[in-house]
């Protein structure tokens, strides 16, 4: 019987070496050739998967966003009971350079949104990306309103981008050290204390 090959998978992999290439060389780096020597595959399985680098630079960006979810939904999930609170800082220390996996996200990252100033196809999906990200926390806000555990005047639709951002600003000066990723952290618990009304010891 032949191999049984999950081609998806294999897209998958090579978009891993995409990032682990563009962190570690940086985004200009990046090339079928490069990428098949990260993968161990040959350069023909690359051209098979993706025949031009923009194919496959457009397929790691939205691979990125599917292991950001991923990573997000395991964190969720180990957490007891978690509250309103507990599930939005969960969501944004996933989005910091806080730990090794979150450092090579926000490389890659930032990267694309260089490269997206001049590319049209970078900026739409990185738009896109945005706007996901923003309903899900303004629905989060919404419901933690609803269920009383803002404080009185905050209004959800102001604060949930406002700590979004908040965290991409961080996301810089976290990544070349200005920031350790505890006083990034802190940073966001503030606004969160600021935001949440205090819960019972």
């Amino acid at each position: 019987m032949p191999k049984q090959v999950d081609h998806e998978q294999r897209r998958r992999l090579l978009a891993e070496a995409v990032f682990t290439v563009i962190s570690t060389q940086g985004f200009e780096a990046v090339s079928l050739r490069d990428v098949a020597v990260q993968a161990g595959v040959s350069m023909g399985t690359v051209q098979h998967y993706f025949p031009t680098k923009q194919q496959m630079l457009s397929f790691a960006l939205s691979h990125m966003r599917e292991r950001v979810m991923s990573r997000l939904q395991a964190t969720v999930a180990a957490l007891r009971e978690p509250t309103r609170r507990d599930l939005i800082r969960a969501a944004t220390a996933v989005m910091l350079p806080v730990d090794p996996a979150g450092r090579e996200e926000a490389c890659v990252n930032i990267a694309f949104f260089s490269a997206a100033t001049v590319t049209p196809a970078y900026a739409e999906q990185l738009r896109d990306g945005y706007g996901r990200i923003l309903t899900v926390s303004v629905v989060n806000f919404r419901e933690a309103s609803r269920l009383g555990e803002l404080r009185d005047g905050i209004d959800p639709d102001v604060e949930a981008p406002a700590l979004y951002f908040l965290t991409q600003g961080l996301v810089g000066p976290t990544l070349v050290g200005l920031y350790s990723p505890d006083q990034a952290l802190s940073l966001v618990d503030a606004q969160l204390d600021r935001v949440f009304c205090p819960t019972s010891p």
